[in-house]
Order: structure tokens, then sequence, then C-alpha cells
């Protein structure tokens, strides 16, 4: 199934569409689907879910077989070579290793020690504390 032609991607928006106006969009369409009543809000957020998919997946392939090698701007829309992120490789260390090792077990035993009605205590015999826990913003779930 064709989505959308390539022809019709080259023209969809004029220059001067900005970021803030494409986001301004995207809610105000879903504004306007929850105003009206019209159709099913899930099987709009169904084929929104699906269509990002496709955006997405076109974005990873566009950003894979495309070469630029300096700045460049089209229709308003800068694209810009950037060099991967130097990353350190604490994991070389050995004292490190040793380190997180036991940053993970005292994570551990933290998680026990909030869990559980009883007192814990570490093995030098000092009482383990409980800690606060935070929870993430809830949120939906899509799969299909």
């Amino acid at each position: 199934m064709e989505l959308i032609k390539a022809e019709q991607l080259e023209v969809m928006y004029a220059s001067n569409f900005k970021k803030k106006e494409a986001e301004a969009t995207g809610v105000n369409l879903v504004n306007q689907i929850f105003k009206d009543g019209n159709v099913d809000e899930l099987k709009v957020f169904a084929n929104i879910t699906r269509l990002k998919d496709v955006v997405t997946s076109a974005d990873k392939a566009f950003r894979a077989k495309l070469s630029i090698s300096e700045k460049q701007s089209v229709m308003g829309v800068s694209f810009e070579p950037k060099n991967g992120a130097k990353k350190y490789k604490y994991t070389d260390d050995p004292i490190y290793n040793e380190l997180a090792e036991k940053v993970k077990e005292r994570e551990a035993l933290l998680k026990l020690a909030t869990d559980s009605k009883d007192v814990i205590f570490d093995s030098e015999g000092m009482e383990v504390p409980k800690v606060s826990i935070e929870y993430n913003s809830s949120s939906i779930t899509v799969k299909y």
C-alpha cells in the first residue's frame, strides 16, 4: 500500500512551515477530532501510530542513505553533518568495574530494605535505610 507519493511529499509543506507550526498542527488535529466526535479516536490514534512509524523509518533510511559533508538548508530546513559523540569506555578500568558492581549490590540492598517490613542490615552491621520512591509519569503503551 503506497501511503503517499514522493512527488507529493516534495511539495507537501511550504518552505516557511516551521517546527512550531508542525507541532501545533498535530495538536489542533487531535483537538478537532475530540471536539467534533465524528470519528473513533482510538482508530485514528492507531493509524497515527502507524503513520509515525512510517515517517520514523523513512527518516532513518534517509539518514543512512544521504551523504552530507557540509551544512545545507533546503526549504527552510537545516541539514548539518555531525560526528558521533566521544564515549569513554570506563569498563576498561578494573577498579571502575569493581565499584560499579558494588553500586549494583547496594542498589539491590536498598530495594530490599525499602520493600521489606523488617529492618535490614548490611554486611558491616549497618542498618540499610529505606529510600524514597519516585514514579515516572503514566503513559499509554501502543503495540501492533
